[in-house]
C-alpha cells in the first residue's frame, strides 16, 4: 500500500481522506521509487503474457469419483451407443457418478494441462481425438502408464459393439485396468 499513487489509493478507499498543508508540500516533491520487485502471478496471467489463450476446462458428464475420465469419439452418443457404454462401466462396477465422461469435441477444445489438472487415475478413450492425448497412445487395447495416469486407448464404441473381436479385447484389458480376476 505504501507503493500506491493517490488515485489508486483513492479506489479502494470509502471514506473521503483530509491532507494538513504542511503534509501537502512534503507529499508533493516527494516522488516515489519503481517497485522492483516481482508480483506474484496467477496461471492463467502467465498463459496470457506468452501470449497463450486461456485454459479451457473440460466439460463432462458425471461424479467423478473415482478418477476415471471416458473421452468418446464424436459430439453425442445414440442411445444404443450410451447403452452399451454403461453395460462396459456396470461390468467394471463404475456407473456414471464414478467417471467422468467427455466428448471428443468438448475435449479438442482444451489442453492436456486442463485434463491433468482433473487428476484422473485412469484415462479411456474410444475411437480417435484430435487432441495431444492421442500422442499417449502407445498401442491400442493395452493397458500402459504414464506419470501417474493409466491409459486405454479402443476403437469407437460403434465398431467395438459391431466385432466379437474387438470387444474380446477390449474385455480383457478393462480386466488388467480395473484388477479383475475371473473367478
Amino acid at each position: 500500500m505504501e507503493n500506491m499513487s493517490i488515485h489508486e489509493f483513492g479506489l479502494i478507499l470509502d471514506k473521503e481522506i483530509y491532507l494538513l498543508p504542511e503534509e501537502a508540500e512534503q507529499l508533493l516533491t516527494k516522488r516515489p521509487q519503481p517497485v522492483l520487485e516481482e508480483k506474484p502471478h496467477s496461471h492463467q496471467e502467465e498463459f496470457e503474457m506468452e501470449g497463450l489463450e486461456e485454459i479451457q476446462t473440460l466439460a463432462f458428464e458425471g461424479g467423478f469419483e473415482k478418477g476415471i475420465l471416458v473421452i468418446y469419439e464424436g459430439k453425442s452418443l445414440e442411445n444404443s451407443l450410451s447403452d452399451y457404454l454403461f453395460k462396459i462401466l456396470g461390468a467394471v462396477s463404475c456407473s456414471l457418478k464414478d467417471i467422468a465422461l467427455a466428448n471428443s469435441e468438448d475435449t479438442e477444445k482444451t489442453t492436456m494441462a486442463s485434463i491433468t489438472a482433473l487428476n484422473p487415475n485412469k484415462i479411456i478413450v474410444f475411437g480417435k481425438v484430435r487432441h495431444e492425448i492421442m500422442m499417449s497412445v502407445k498401442k491400442t487395447y493395452e493397458v500402459h502408464q504414464e506419470d501417474e495416469i493409466e491409459y486405454l486407448f479402443a476403437d469407437d464404441l460403434k465398431q467395438i459393439s459391431e466385432s466379437l473381436d474387438l470387444r474380446k479385447a477390449l474385455w480383457k484389458e478393462l480386466q488388467v485396468l480395473f484388477n479383475i480376476t475371473k473367478k
